[in-house]
């Protein structure tokens, strides 16, 4: 086997020294973050500056937010928008679009005085509405309203008149032309072209509006400790047509609309904080089947879940759901179990997905594929293996089989019969690494981690690996990144749950489940808007790292970035950061390096050439 660690004499490669694009700014460079879109983000003396791949200036620079600090930085998942929170006395919100490089919602600039008490992004319209206290251009006075702007134009839409007393107190919903706001008082629908009020609803203090637009219904959801009550409203004349609400132990977690019922899991946390109870899968979920008509609790006698619910589909003829601690079960939809009994798995379903056969799900310890009328495994072969903090699979075209990487090696399974064989025991990666990526490739089967390649023969033979050690990641860095990540979890759970991604779709086909940036290219393609057709182009576009691999690894001179071509092995570029701590982003699409040099200079790097 040809091992290269840490090889960076070799003759096929060229240090790169000199950057292909740098951008001067007048203040000091304080922060970088790379956007999701793409846009690099900075934040300046001068203003809160963004750049564009391959863009020989700075693409824009927002001086109304030159002291902006990372922390008041929120993200909405899948989209260019960025929210600037609130500090400080006053509560002023801006909303900006990364791509266009505009400020698409100021509260200041919009006459909200002191800024909005509260704030709700709607899916799919790409809408936030605000409550507070407006003053119309030209008038003296503040008056109590919920204002709603089209982030896509930047333009205010309504403002919808509200009593002082009756505040917006949750997330509204869009149905047809109509919102549905949910107050202290009650629920109102107004007309967003005339701004009319076209009923109330007696319902107090209802957390979250969530409509069907295929069926015209209206529920509204009141938080009540940890657990929930849900009213159904009549979207006509707004009569309360569950008048008591009813009770249901849990918080929400997922909401589906289904022609039998309102199919909703809530979730029974048990103790530390809600959010890290979440992560951890501690708890238990249950499942609600109510009847559109009456709102009783179709499933009030079906089978107990122990655990939370990770994943949750609707089929033709029941429910499928996966739990976090490990277990399937499938319900018909009067609650009575489709199986003889649940399948026991292992802990940690990490995809749940349709192939040729049945139900292929992997575990942190097992795999199999199974029946989805019976619940039975199909070939009775299901695969065992050490539990594995990181499984991998990817499907072999050529060969007709799966491949699973996991913590006793890679094995190969046939979809058609069910055998499987363990085809590499001796994966060593580098750093105590797992690997977290398999491709293959015309040469071979390539296992990936941050710091480490292994090609392996399509029999499982090792042909070559290499490992760059970790460059190490400060502990602010690091502390930074985990918050992004469980507030962008958190963002994604809640937005899953309106009506515009609750199609009650079944269980994803593998391609699918595992080719995510296609899935949300299709996404970005149906909104008209320029800066999400910049955004399908993305994700669409090859990545920079189809073909290679980029590496940060730590040097004698500071931090360097090491470009791997994925079917050699060989290192084809390397570029070196003369600073032992540096501030740097890597777009592994684009293929770009953004350095912050020891001026108030960002330079940039293109890995492509």
């Amino acid at each position: 086997m040809l091992i290269m660690v840490l090889l960076l004499a070799h003759t096929g490669w060229t240090q790169k020294t000199t950057p292909d694009y740098q951008y001067a700014f007048d203040g000091q460079v304080k922060w970088l973050m790379l956007h999701e879109s793409g846009t690099l983000l900075a934040s300046t003396g001068e203003a809160l500056a963004g750049i564009r791949p391959n863009s020989s200036e700075v693409s824009f620079k927002l001086e109304r937010l030159k002291r902006v600090k990372e922390e008041h930085l929120e993200f909405v998942p899948n989209t260019p928008y960025v929210i600037i929170k609130p500090r400080g006395i006053f509560m002023h919100t801006v909303v900006i679009d990364v791509v266009k490089g505009k400020i698409v919602f100021d509260s200041k600039a919009e006459n909200w005085q002191n800024g909005v008490t509260s704030r709700y992004f709607l899916y799919p319209e790409m809408m936030i509405v605000v409550n507070g206290m407006h003053k119309e251009e030209g008038l003296g006075n503040y008056t109590a309203g919920v204002g709603m702007y089209d982030l896509k134009t930047g333009k205010l839409v309504k403002i919808f008149e509200r009593k002082g007393t009756n505040p917006m107190t949750g997330e509204p919903d869009i149905l047809g032309d109509d919102i549905i706001i949910p107050g202290l008082k009650n629920v109102e629908c107004y007309s967003i072209s005339s701004g009319a009020v076209k009923w109330t609803a007696d319902v107090k203090n209802a957390t979250s509006i969530v409509t069907n637009e295929a069926s015209k219904e209206v529920y509204a959801f009141r938080s009540k400790g940890d657990n929930t009550v849900v009213y159904k409203i009549n979207a006509d004349n707004g009569a309360s047509l569950w008048p008591e609400g009813n009770k249901i132990k849990g918080v929400i977690s997922t909401i589906e609309f289904t022609q039998q019922g309102l199919a909703i899991v809530t979730n029974i946390l048990s103790g530390g904080s809600k959010l890290a109870s979440k992560l951890k899968g501690s708890g238990t979920s249950k499942v609600y089947l109510l009847d559109l008509n009456s709102g009783a609790d179709l499933w009030d006698k079906s089978p107990k879940t122990k655990g939370i619910i990770n994943h949750f589909y609707v089929e033709d003829d029941g429910i499928i759901f996966g739990v976090s601690d490990g277990g399937i079960n499938k319900i018909a939809f009067d609650g009575t179990p489709r199986w003889k009994k649940p399948l026991k798995t292992g802990p940690g379903i990490q995809i749940m997905a349709t192939v040729p056969k049945g139900l292929l799900y992997i575990s942190e310890t097992d795999a199999d594929i199974i029946d989805m009328t019976t619940g039975e495994s199909v070939f009775g072969k299901a695969i065992k293996y050490k539990r594995s903090a990181s499984v991998v699979s990817t499907y072999d075209s050529k060969m007709d089989r799966f491949l699973i990487s996991c913590k006793d090696g890679v094995y190969e399974v046939d979809g058609n019969n069910g055998e499987y064989n363990l085809i590499a025991n001796d994966i060593t990666f580098g750093g105590k690494e797992d690997p977290t990526g398999i491709e293959v490739r015309a040469g071979g089967i390539l296992l990936t981690s941050d710091q480490n390649l292994e090609m392996l023969d399509f029999q499982g033979g090792a042909n070559w690996d290499v490992y760059h050690r970790a460059p190490g990641k400060s502990a602010f860095g690091a502390i930074l990144m985990g918050a992004l990540t469980a507030t962008s979890m958190a963002m994604g759970s809640a937005h899953a749950a309106r009506a515009g991604y609750m199609k009650g779709a079944g269980v994803p086909a593998y391609h699918s489940a595992v080719q995510r940036e296609e899935d949300a290219a299709d996404a970005y393609a149906a909104i008209a808007d320029a800066a999400f057709q910049e955004m399908m182009k993305r994700f669409k576009a090859t990545k920079a790292t189809a073909n290679s691999s980029f590496i940060l690894t730590k040097v004698d001179e500071g931090v360097a970035l090491v470009k791997v071509d994925k079917d050699s092995g060989e290192t084809m570029n390397e570029i070196v950061i003369e600073d032992k701590d540096p501030m740097y982003e890597v777009d592994d699409i684009a293929g770009f390096l953004y350095f912050k040099d020891k001026g108030n200079n960002i330079s940039a790097y293109d890995l492509n050439k």
